[in-house]
């Protein structure tokens, strides 16, 4: 199974980009200029402005994670899980713009959100998602893959899969195969996420995608 599958989605790059940028700087401006690593679009409730509903950290249900060894970040039971499946509806931030448009033009895609990532900066190592995992309701607590849009990104920002045997290298070194990939802006990715994984931006600008949540069964609707 490969991790990152470049697709075909036709959109407005411009207008996508523009309204991702405005909704990112009036966000900021609340905040005080305190950049958030994530905005959440779309929120369990109609016409809520509370795009800190299903960041990391406010909705999520967290395991009360007793260790912190590398091991924690490749283990199921050390993710945290929401029901991705309610955030559909969009915040009140970017109604009636072209962006509130392309997100209610996919079905059984939950969740957008504008992920940032910072000047030089590198995500832990992890999984988001399982097909293993599942909520009250029998759907997926964590949906196994995400849609990349990106939006401001250059060629020393990449996805970075690892392989499923990797632990802790060992003291004296060896070598750990990666795979790489580079988003480029204006095109359209799909992410298994259940497959240990991270990213980095290796620039000194922040790196900006729109990203949403799927599972296994949507991604068919999405030509390669």
């Amino acid at each position: 199974m490969k991790p990152f599958k470049k697709i075909n989605v036709k959109f407005d790059y411009t207008k996508l980009r523009n309204d991702v940028s405005n909704v990112t700087e009036q966000i900021k401006a609340e905040q005080g200029w305190i950049v958030p690593r994530n905005i959440c679009l779309t929120v369990p409730t109609k016409d809520s402005d509370d795009w800190t509903d299903g960041i990391a950290g406010k909705t999520y249900h967290n395991n009360q994670q007793t260790r912190y060894d590398l091991k924690t970040q490749f283990d199921t039971n050390a993710n945290e899980m929401i029901d991705e499946q309610l955030y559909i509806h969009p915040i009140s931030q970017i109604k009636g713009t072209y962006l509130e448009e392309f997100i209610n033009s996919f079905d059984d895609v939950y969740r957008w959100r504008i992920s940032i990532l910072p000047p030089r900066t590198t995500l832990s190592i992890h999984k988001d998602g399982s097909p293993m995992m599942s909520t009250f309701n029998s759907n997926g607590a964590i949906l196994d893959w995400r849609l990349h849009f990106p939006i401001t990104t250059n060629n020393r920002c990449f996805l970075v899969n690892w392989p499923e045997n990797f632990t802790t290298p060992k003291e004296d070194g060896e070598t750990v195969p990666l795979e790489m990939a580079h988003f480029k802006a204006g095109s359209s990715y799909l992410l298994n996420t259940s497959m240990t994984h991270c990213a980095t931006n290796y620039s000194n600008i922040e790196r900006i995608h729109l990203i949403a949540s799927l599972g296994s069964e949507a991604t068919k609707n999405f030509s390669v």
